[in-house]
This record gives structure tokens, sequence and C-alpha cells, in this order.
């Protein structure tokens, strides 16, 4: 149960540091959503490969593809056009994250919850 409660830290702290790594050293812009591109997820569920749909957003002549996905294509479609401000960093790639979406911390929550229910019940 300890082995399932460090575990379940490291998968709530290893997200945050993704993030936070690029946030911490921003450059805050504002930028233009052109579209929608479905993209690997990077891991696989029963052998086949994941694949997200994140926002395509251009900051001064650039494209970069949000961190966060598009869970609903129809809905991600009406914000074609609009601008949002997002952080980036151009030593950690193309990837950018919207400044105020508190999917990641979330998801944080959730499995430092876990971890400590895993350290309780130890």
């Amino acid at each position: 149960m300890i082995l399932l409660g460090l575990l379940c830290t490291v998968a709530a702290l290893f997200p945050l540091y993704l993030k936070y790594r690029v946030v911490l050293t921003d450059e805050r812009c504002k930028g233009k959503i052109t579209g929608i591109a479905e993209q690997r997820g990077g891991y696989s569920v029963g052998g086949y490969a994941v694949k997200k749909r994140a926002y395509l957003v251009k900051i001064s002549g650039k494209q970069y593809y949000t961190a966060h996905g598009c869970l609903f294509a129809p809905f991600g479609r009406k914000q074609i056009g609009k601008e949002i401000w997002v952080f980036r960093n151009e030593t950690y790639g193309r990837e950018v994250f919207r400044c105020r979406d508190p999917r990641i911390e979330v998801l944080a929550l959730v499995f430092f919850s876990a971890a400590v229910l895993c350290f309780l019940y130890a």
C-alpha cells in the first residue's frame, strides 16, 4: 500500500512539474486559436495509441499547440478565431499552457488525495 501511495504521489507531482517549469519561466503571450489538431497522447490503452485533440495557437507567426486538449471537437470548433492568453517557453518545445486553466491542478489533487488515503490505510 505504501508503494501505491508513492506512485500516486509521483503521479500527482509530475504533471505539476511539467506545467510549472514553463509557467514559472514564462513568457505570457496573447495567441489566436487557428484550429484543432489530433496528436498522440504519448501512451497506449489496450495496445492502441491514445490520441488527443489540441488547439493550434498562432503567436507572432509561429504555430503552437495547447497542452490541455479540447475534449469535445464540436465545442472546440466554436473557439476557433478567439484570442487567448497562454504561457510559453521556447526551450520546452511548441507546447503552451492556458493562463486560467486549473485542470492539471485538479488532477494532481485527485492523485494526491489517493496517495494520502493509501498512506492512511497502510
